[in-house]
């Protein structure tokens, strides 16, 4: 396998946006601390027109996705990790799932109720990550025929967010995600520095924090990065 290029990048939330990481009463609230690193690499797929149109979505397989992109993100983490108080928000089961006597009865309890509550990653979060592989900022200024040092992207539920992405200047350690390491075959086993520091989700088991090429070495024993 090949090292791949390395892409340090500082991320900044413009808008809030939020997933259903973690359970709370009566709702879900929104991991803070991490972004997770399939998110980010789809999420910069999107932007940069890399994934394919589809009227339906194909069976899921990270491992499959991930092998085709030209890039593969670390975790990025949070700088100044905060959430926005809980709002509630409804889920509208009258016109998506009618009113069958099966379905009103679920939504009376748990997390299935017609009312819930979120937390958001508000506006201004920062976070640190790096790109292996194709330098995405190249590729879009090769593309515009002009430099560009800003890539805008798409994320949490229903890509509600969204995200700006610039060069990192003072590239800072990177962990990783020993879970999408396991899609490709690695084992802690294999490569020390996949040992988990961090078990933050069942799919987002974070590594202590490594320099880029020490990064990129271990990505490039996942897949194989030349064209």
């Amino acid at each position: 396998m090949n090292s791949p290029t390395a892409t340090p990048v500082r991320a900044v939330t413009l808008t809030p946006f939020y997933y259903h990481s973690l359970a709370v009463p009566s709702g879900t609230a929104t991991l803070a601390p991490y972004l997770a690193d399939r998110s980010m690499s789809y999420a910069l797929a999107g932007a940069m027109g890399a994934l394919a149109p589809s009227a339906a979505l194909p069976k899921k397989d990270y491992e499959r996705d991930l092998r085709q992109l030209p890039w593969l993100c670390s975790v990025f983490e949070a700088r100044n990790p905060r959430l926005l108080p809980a709002i509630g928000k409804r889920l509208n089961l009258d016109a998506e799932g009618g009113y069958q006597k099966r379905v009103m009865d679920a939504t009376g309890t748990g997390n299935l109720k017609t009312w819930f509550y979120i937390q958001e990653v508000p506006v201004g979060v920062e976070y640190d990550g790096a790109i292996f592989g194709t330098d995405p900022f190249l590729m879009a200024s090769e593309v515009e025929r002009r430099e560009v040092t800003e890539i805008v992207v798409r994320t949490g539920r229903h890509l509600g967010g969204l995200l700006a992405l610039t060069r990192q200047t003072d590239p800072r350690p990177v962990r990783l995600n020993a879970h999408t390491a396991h899609l490709f075959g690695q084992r802690p086993a294999d490569d020390p520095a996949m040992a988990v520091d961090v078990f933050a989700l069942y799919d987002m088991q974070v590594t202590s924090p490594m320099e880029l090429n020490v990064a990129a070495a271990t990505v490039g024993n996942w897949r194989d990065f030349r064209a």
